[in-house]
C-alpha cells in the first residue's frame, strides 16, 4: 500500500467519460435490428454482463430452490454449499455466510450491482428478504481484481425480481399472491405482487409483511428475545429506449422491529444488554445497458445509493437514581456509487472492463455517559479494473486481470485523521480443456480490505469496571483509542480445479457433472479489535483499539458431484477448510468444520410435483485456538420439501410447498458461535399467479 500522488480526477468525470465512449460504441450499430436480446445473466458474480452460460467456479442458487427452501435469511440459502457455513447465531437477522473461514467485511455482498456496505459492531449486514430475490450467486476467493475492497473471502452477488422474470409467453400483466406458515415461532410472511409490459415499458411492485415470535432451539427450549416483525417492498420499472438500449430503475425498502442483545449471537446480559431496533435499509438503483458491435460489445452503467438505519433503545441502561434511565443510539452509513462495467470481443480476447466509484457516509449518535463518542467519517474509494481472456485453438484459454484501486479517508472528531491509500489487485488464470469431458485450470488472485472507519476512528468508552472510589481509583472504565494508521488487510490466493461432465452413462439422457478444487489463501495484515493496557493493581484492560495481527492461511477441499437421470436429481458435496496462523502456527478460530450434503430430488406427475430431501453432515470441529474453551462436537441434519405447481388445467396458476427443517430436533451449534441453532420448523406456503 502507498500513497497516491498522481494526477487526480473527480469520479462522476471519469463516469461520463465511460459512459460518452459507450454510447459512442452503441451508436456503431446502425443496422436497426436487435444486437441479442438482453437476458438473464447468471453469472453477475463475475462481472462480465455479456455472459451467456453458468461459470463454473461461481455457486449459483436459483430461484426454484429458494421456493423448495423457503429460507428464512441470505446465508440460510447458501447453507447446503462447501465450504459455506451460516454464522452470527440464531436469530435470522443477525445471520450472515461464512466462506471458506472468512466472513461479515471480509465477504462483499452486492444487489443488482449495488455495493452494500453497511457494517457497524454487532449488527447484521444483509438487509434483503429473500422473497423478493431472482437468486444468488457466490464467487468463493479472492476477487478484488474485479470488485475491489472487501472481496478477500468472496463476493455474494443477489438479483431481485423482474417482470421479465415473472410473465409467461405474450401475457402483458400478472401478479401473485403468496402466504408463508412455520411452526417454530409462529412465523407467518403474507406477499403480494403485480406486473406488466406496457409497450417499451415493464413494470413490478412487489411487497411482503412477517412476523415471528420467539424461535426454538433443537430440543424445544425457546430463546428469548428472537421475535421480530418484517416489512419488505420492491418497486422497479424498465424502459427499452431502443433495440439495444435498455434503462431500469428500482426502489427497494425494508423495514425491522426487534428486541434482542445487543449482541443479538448471545443472550442477554451485563454486557450486552437488550436493545429496541428499528431498522430501515432504503436503496436506489439506476441501470442502463447498452449493447452493440452486432453482440460484440454490452456496456453496463449503474447510479446507486443505499442508506441504512439503525434507531436503538436501551430500556435497563442509565442511572434510574437520576431519571436517565434509557439510552438511544443511531447508527446510519449511506452509500452512494457508480459502476460502469463493459464487455468487448474483439483483439483475440473477452474483454472485461471499466469503474467502480462509491463514497461511505458513517454517522453515530450515542446517547448517555460512558459510551463510544459520537462519529461522522466519510469514505470515498475509486477503482478501474480490466481483465482479459485470451483463446488459443479452442483449448487453452489464458485471463490475466488487474485492479487500481485509491481510497480516502477521514473523521470529522478527529484533528489529522485524514489519510490516503492505494492498492494494486493482479489476477491470472489459465484453463485447459484437455477433452470433451475435462478441463483443468490454475489461478491466481489478490485482494485487499480497506479499514473501515469504525476501527480506524473510533474513541470513548467501550465498557465500565464501575465505581472504585473506596480504593481511591474513582470510575473505572474500558476506553477506545484511535487507529487511523491501520494498514489495509491483503489476500493472496492459488486454486487448482478440475471441472467433468459426461452424459449418456446409463441411459441415453442422463447426464454427470463433477467439481472439484483445492486453494490456499494467505492473508496478512488481519484487522483485530484487542484488549490493552491492563491496570497496574487490578489486571483490567484498560483500552480496545483495532490492530494488524495475524499472517494467516487458509487452505482447503471442495468436490461436488451431480446426477440427473429422467425425474431424478442427485447430488453430493464436500468441503473442508483448515486455518492456522502463520506467527505462531496456531489454529484459527471461525473456521468452518467438515461438511457433506447430500441432495436427492424427485419429479412426479408429469413434473408438476416435486420431493426431495437434503442431508448435511457436519464433523466435530477439533481444529481450536488454544484459548478455546468451548467444545463444538458433530451433528446431523436433514430437511425435506415438496412442491406442487399444476402446468394445465384449472388449478394451473396456483403452487403449495412444505418444507421441512431439521426434521430430527438436533439440539446442535455451530463451530465458533455461542447459541445453539434453530430446532425443527414445518414451513408451509400457497401462491396464485394470475
Amino acid at each position: 500500500m502507498g500513497h497516491i500522488k498522481s494526477l487526480r480526477i473527480h469520479p462522476l468525470t471519469a463516469a461520463v467519460l465511460a459512459l460518452s465512449a459507450s454510447t459512442a460504441v452503441a451508436q456503431e450499430n446502425t443496422s436497426g435490428q436487435p444486437v441479442i436480446q438482453f437476458g438473464e445473466v447468471l453469472v453477475a458474480a463475475d462481472r462480465n454482463p455479456a455472459a451467456k452460460e453458468k461459470d463454473e467456479s461461481i455457486v449459483v442458487v436459483e430461484r426454484a430452490q429458494l421456493e423448495e427452501q423457503q429460507p428464512e435469511s441470505i446465508a440460510q440459502a447458501l447453507k447446503y454449499e462447501p465450504n459455506i457455513e451460516v454464522v452470527g447465531g440464531p436469530r435470522y437477522s443477525n445471520q450472515s455466510p461464512n466462506i471458506r473461514g472468512l466472513s461479515e467485511t471480509r465477504v462483499l455482498q452486492t444487489i443488482d450491482g449495488a455495493r452494500q456496505n453497511f457494517n457497524s459492531g454487532h449488527r447484521g449486514t444483509y438487509q434483503l428478504d429473500p422473497e423478493l430475490l431472482k437468486q444468488v450467486e457466490v464467487k468463493k476467493g479472492p476477487a478484488s481484481s474485479l470488485w475491489g475492497s472487501g472481496a478477500i473471502g468472496g463476493v455474494v452477488a443477489m438479483s431481485t425480481k423482474s417482470a421479465s422474470d415473472l410473465l409467461s409467453g405474450d401475457d402483458t400483466f400478472g401478479g401473485y399472491v403468496k402466504e408463508e406458515l412455520g411452526t417454530n415461532g409462529n412465523s407467518n410472511e403474507t406477499t403480494v405482487a403485480a406486473y406488466g409490459l406496457s409497450g417499451d415499458f415493464d413494470y413490478l411492485v412487489n411487497a411482503s409483511v412477517s412476523e415471528n415470535d420467539n424461535v426454538e432451539i433443537g430440543g424445544g427450549e425457546e430463546l428469548a428475545d428472537s421475535a421480530g416483525e418484517n416489512t419488505a417492498l420492491l418497486a422497479r420499472g424498465g424502459f427499452k429506449i431502443s433495440d439495444n438500449q435498455r434503462v431500469d430503475i428500482s426502489f427497494r425498502h425494508n423495514n425491522r422491529d426487534e428486541a434482542v442483545p445487543s449482541n443479538p449471537n448471545a443472550n442477554v446480559g451485563t454486557s450486552s444488554p437488550l436493545v429496541e431496533r428499528d431498522i430501515t435499509d432504503q436503496n436506489v438503483t439506476a441501470n442502463y445497458w447498452v449493447q452493440a458491435l452486432e453482440g460484440k460489445h454490452t456496456s453496463r452503467f449503474t447510479v446507486y445509493q443505499n442508506d441504512t438505519q439503525f434507531e436503538e433503545f436501551r430500556p435497563t441502561q442509565g442511572d434510574s437514581s437520576l431519571g436517565t434511565l434509557g439510552q438511544n443510539d443511531n447508527t446510519e452509513v449511506t452509500t452512494t456509487g457508480i459502476a460502469i462495467n463493459n464487455a468487448t470481443e474483439g483483439f483475440g480476447a473477452q474483454w472485461v472492463y471499466g469503474l467502480d466509484w462509491y463514497q461511505d457516509d458513517v454517522t453515530t449518535v450515542r446517547d448517555g455517559d460512558n459510551r463510544p463518542e459520537n462519529m461522522n467519517a466519510d469514505t470515498d474509494v475509486m477503482g478501474v479494473y480490466a481483465q482479459a481472456a485470451f483463446t488459443f485453438g479452442e483449448i487453452f484459454t489464458l485471463t490475466p486481470g488487474v485492479r487500481y484501486d485509491r481510497f480516502e479517508a477521514k473523521s470529522q472528531q478527529l484533528a489529522d485523521s485524514a489519510r490516503d491509500d492505494s492498492a494494486v489487485s493482479p489476477s491470472l488464470s489459465a484453463e485447459v480443456k484437455a477433452t470433451e469431458w475435462l478441463s483443468l485450470s490454475a489461478s491466481y488472485a489478490s485482494a485487499f480490505r480497506a479499514p473501515g472507519v469504525e476501527e480506524m476512528y473510533t474513541q470513548g468508552t467501550h465498557f465500565s469496571y464501575g465505581d472504585f472510589s473506596f480504593a481511591g481509583l474513582g470510575f473505572l472504565a474500558n476506553t477506545f483509542i484511535p487507529n487511523p494508521d491501520l494498514e489495509a488487510e491483503e489476500a493472496k490466493n492459488v486454486e487448482l480445479r478440475a471441472d467433468m461432465s459426461f452424459s449418456g452413462l446409463a441411459t441415453s439422457e442422463d447426464q454427470l457433472t463433477v467439481s472439484t478444487a483445492v486453494f490456499r489463501n494467505k492473508v496478512d495484515n488481519f484487522i483485530e479489535q484487542v484488549v490493552i493496557n491492563p491496570h497496574f493493581m487490578f489486571g483490567f484492560p484498560m483500552n480496545t483499539t483495532y490492530l494488524n495481527v495475524d499472517k494467516a492461511e487458509l487452505k482447503g477441499f471442495e468436490l461436488g458431484a451431480n446426477y440427473l437421470v429422467s425425474d431424478l436429481e442427485l447430488g453430493l458435496n464436500y468441503g473442508q477448510t483448515s486455518g492456522k496462523d502463520l506467527s505462531d502456527d496456531s489454529y484459527l478460530s471461525n473456521i468452518p468444520a467438515d461438511k457433506v450434503v447430500l441432495d436427492v430430488g424427485h419429479y412426479f406427475l408429469q413434473r408438476d410435483l416435486k420431493a426431495g430431501f437434503r442431508t448435511t453432515f457436519i464433523s466435530a470441529q477439533e481444529q481450536l485456538p488454544e484459548e478455546e474453551t468451548r467444545e463444538f462436537g458433530k451433528y446431523n441434519l436433514t430437511d425435506a420439501y415438496v412442491t406442487w405447481e399444476p402446468a394445465t388445467g384449472s388449478l394451473n396458476g396456483l403452487k403449495l410447498g412444505l418444507a421441512m427443517d431439521n426434521l430430527t430436533d438436533e439440539e446442535y451449534r455451530v463451530a465458533f458461535q455461542e447459541l445453539y441453532m434453530p430446532g425443527r420448523n414445518i414451513k408451509l406456503s400457497a401462491s396464485y399467479r394470475f
